[in-house]
């Protein structure tokens, strides 16, 4: 039986239009530069920096030095600014998620989140989780800027059951990254569903294919145990 069920952040249980990320990202040249460079130096490699590191790469891209230079107080108000954009323009819930939440939760299932963060961390999803109303229904939250390291390395997954005290075959991972996703979440035993709506070629691997997550739920009760050892 599925005791646990993870689910991804970003285009899983929430989506962002397009205006959204464009008023999110004002200073283009620096916006891309930083995206490469913290690329190159964490992501590409499955890890995670603070935002507070993020931000010092990003200001020493548009002035190198300027990060050292700024005092304390300054440095904690530029940070708020890096961090909170999408409080301004915040995301919506995906179709189907808030529903999905609220079955599995009835039906005596844990919930968690497994993501990835990019540029905002996972102190700000959580607010917009709470804004939706949803937060609570999540128990074991595992942010990469907050684990250090990104699916689909197999330890934010480890962390993750640990925190909710279930074994892998125990539990399940929905997401949109047949990759991150679906890879990471098998490659530590668990089951995984791909969230395939918008027209994403569905991933042959996974045990679930999920076009719609208000199915989600009935989905989950119709996987059969696994077999011992299997």
């Amino acid at each position: 039986m599925i005791r646990l069920v993870t689910f991804d952040f970003w285009d899983t249980l929430v989506t962002d239009s397009p205006e959204n990320l464009r008023a999110q990202t004002e200073a283009e040249d620096i916006h891309e530069r930083s995206g490469v460079a913290l690329a190159e130096r964490f992501w590409s490699l499955n890890r995670d920096p603070s935002p507070e590191e993020q931000l010092r790469i990003v200001l020493d891209i548009g002035r190198v030095g300027v990060a050292a230079r700024l005092d304390p107080d300054a440095f904690a108000a530029a940070l708020h600014g890096y961090i909170s954009p999408v409080l301004v323009h915040p995301p919506d819930l995906c179709p189907g998620a808030e529903r999905a939440v609220r079955e599995l939760a009835a039906r005596g299932v844990s919930l968690g989140i497994v993501s990835n963060t990019g540029r905002t961390p996972g102190l700000i999803l959580r607010r917009v989780l709470e804004r939706h109303g949803v937060l609570g229904y999540f128990g074991a939250i595992s942010y990469s800027d907050e684990v250090g390291y990104r699916k689909p390395e197999a330890k934010i997954f480890h962390v993750t059951l640990e925190r909710a005290g279930v074994r892998p075959d125990e539990a399940l991972h929905i997401g949109d990254n047949p990759d991150a996703d679906v890879v990471g979440a098998q490659g530590v035993g668990m089951r995984a569903a791909h969230y395939t709506a918008g027209f994403r070629r569905p991933s042959a691997e996974a045990d679930l294919r999920i076009p719609d997550l208000a199915v989600l739920a009935d989905e989950v009760f119709r996987i059969a145990p696994r077999k011992l050892g299997g």
